[in-house]
């Protein structure tokens, strides 16, 4: 079959298919409903009243429908906006407990080292009382005599006494 041979048969067809049922109703013994039992049409009064209804419905319905997609739209943003200050939250929290922490370990540290300070200084107050009284005796007339005396004649008796007045 060409090409040409289908163009022609279907441009040959005819699609009238209310006469075909017409034709198979016939044929199986129904009739042709008559007018009257057909409903009557609808009065242009009743049309633009259900054409009113109709678009105050959907705009109606349509509204809603608007107002429950913004109303969702403001609860996620609300949710995120919330979660978005847990986290600053819990990140302000976090980096307040840090600070804390290392405020706690330089007054710490300062502490041990005023304290290592203040050792030093009575260590060396009590040295420098040591070195203060240790001088005192090696004025005194005591130590000066049996210093004295162990340099001219050394012996146990001297050094002793040395030792024992100049706190050697």
């Amino acid at each position: 079959m060409d090409k040409r041979d289908i163009d022609e048969q279907l441009s040959t067809l005819s699609f009238g298919m209310d006469e075909e049922i017409d034709d198979r109703n016939e044929r199986r013994g129904w009739g042709r409903s008559s007018v009257q039992h057909a409903h009557r049409p609808m009065d242009t009064s009743q049309a633009i009243i259900l054409a009113a209804i109709i678009i105050v419905g959907g705009l109606w319905g349509g509204k809603l429908l608007y107002d429950y997609i913004q109303e969702q739209r403001v609860r996620a943003a609300v949710h995120e906006a919330a979660l978005y200050m847990q986290q600053a939250l819990k990140q302000a929290e976090q980096s307040t407990r840090q600070s804390q922490i290392e405020m706690r370990q330089r007054a710490a540290a300062e502490a041990n080292a005023r304290a290592q300070q203040q050792a030093q200084q009575q260590a060396s107050r009590q040295a420098e009382l040591a070195r203060l009284e240790q001088e005192k005796r090696y004025k005194s007339a005591e130590c000066q005599f049996w210093w004295q005396q162990h340099s001219q004649n050394a012996t146990q008796r001297t050094a002793s006494k040395k030792a024992e007045a100049c706190g050697i």
